[in-house]
């Protein structure tokens, strides 16, 4: 399955709204250009996680924070900078703030991604 279905699937079943779509897709286009693969299961699973992120956001829900000593761990991968582009580039296009705990897991979620390479 593609990655682009996947997430058809996750707008048609309600699990995203259009707008968290239109966000996702563009994320995708975004890491496509840094030669990133999502056609695979972690690459499938970082953007499902990403996008139900940004879904909760939405409404107001919170995820607890990762902690200090994994977050530390993941500002020493080789993939952190990216990570940081990754989240300002969200920001700007959604016109959103990140949580830092969301910040946290889209973080943990990209290194992992990341470390396929």
């Amino acid at each position: 399955m593609k990655i682009s279905e996947r997430i058809e699937i996750l707008y048609s079943g309600g699990v995203i709204d259009e707008e968290v779509k239109d966000l996702t897709l563009k994320a995708v286009s975004w890491l496509e250009k840094k030669n990133i693969s999502l056609e695979d299961e972690r690459g499938h699973m970082f953007l499902t996680h990403f996008a139900m992120s940004l879904q909760r956001i939405k409404k107001g829900e919170q995820v607890a924070t990762l902690d200090s000593y994994i977050i530390d761990e993941l500002q020493n991968n080789r993939g952190y900078d990216l990570t940081q582009d990754f989240v300002r580039f969200i920001e700007k296009q959604g016109k959103i703030q990140l949580p830092e705990s969301e910040k946290g897991y889209i973080l943990l979620h990209l290194c992992n991604l990341l470390g396929k390479e």
